[in-house]
């Protein structure tokens, strides 16, 4: 995409399957100065990655895997890294030419020239994030117009998360961050014993146990942090799993399903195919396809 930059450092933006929308896996290691009228959004997946900003005063960012970086339109930025590889799913978007967001433009217009988020201070925040870039990536290319409508949706949803982390920066009372930081650490806990034993019979009460909380609070908490309720967080990290375990094994769909956490098989088809749009099977019949192609 560099050969659309002018001389004047202008990138013009093509968009190929969602009008004011553009998502595209980029691994080249450097990028040159450039500007545009998009909302760019990076999620670093692997590797590091330097953005260097030349508007007002130079200033440089160093992006770890996990973070998110937002870039406003018309900031001149470019790329820089100390190795080559590393992958970066980039996401622009026209906030101007969509209408139903039209309201988070003079919104967006007070954030910065860029926000980056790291995910060593926002654990959270960013697993939320994670989850809306991976859903709009599965959607991305869809022919179904409610599923396009859908990226729409989930791209808003980012640029609301990110705006009202920015203007929530005011000063906190220390109380309120030490109760927040407290609840964030027990939230992480649970995440990651769910990461682990996602073929367990993991049920909310248990969890809420493990956090120190009732149920009643834990799925408030829960749901305010991550965006989803815990039920559905767990259902999204045993299909990933079981996802997972359809391309890089050759156990059986039977099997699968109780290592990733479901204990009926009609429940996995039918929990699988509400996410994916297809059965376990043609899953990985068109992973397997898709792989052989490359």
């Amino acid at each position: 995409m560099i050969h659309n930059i002018n001389e004047q450092a202008r990138e013009d933006i093509f968009y190929d399957t969602l009008k004011g929308v553009l998502l595209y896996h980029n691994t080249l290691s450097e990028y040159p100065l450039h500007w545009h009228n998009e909302v760019e959004l990076i999620l670093c997946v692997s590797g590091s990655l330097k953005v260097k900003f030349h508007n007002d005063t130079k200033s440089m960012i160093n992006v770890a895997p996990g973070d998110i970086v937002l870039i406003a339109p018309g900031t001149l930025h470019e790329y820089l890294s100390d190795a080559p590889g590393g992958e970066k799913l980039i996401l622009l978007f026209d906030i101007g030419g969509y209408s139903q967001v039209s309201s988070l433009v003079p919104l967006l217009k007070t954030l910065p020239s860029y926000t980056h988020i790291k995910q060593k201070d926002y654990p959270l925040e960013s697993a939320r994030l994670h989850n809306y870039f991976w859903e709009i990536d599965r959607l991305y290319g869809a022919s179904d117009e409610f599923l396009q409508i859908s990226v729409y949706s989930l791209v808003t949803l980012i640029l609301a998360q990110i705006g009202s982390m920015h203007l929530s920066d005011a000063p906190v009372p220390i109380e309120a961050q030490d109760y927040q930081h407290k609840n964030i650490d027990k939230l992480v806990l649970v995440t990651n014993y769910i990461d682990s034993h996602r073929s367990d019979d993991l049920t909310v009460e248990k969890l809420a146990d493990l956090a120190g909380f009732s149920k009643f609070h834990f799925e408030r908490l829960f749901k305010s942090y991550m965006g989803i309720s815990c039920y559905q967080y767990i259902t999204k990290r045993r299909i990933l799993m079981a996802k997972e375990l359809l391309g890089d094994t050759d156990l059986s769909v039977m099997d699968i399903a109780l290592r990733s956490g479901f204990f009926s098989l009609s429940t996995f088809n039918r929990v699988f195919k509400d996410v994916n749009g297809c059965s376990p099977t043609e899953f990985r019949k068109l992973y397997r396809t898709g792989a052989d192609n490359k």
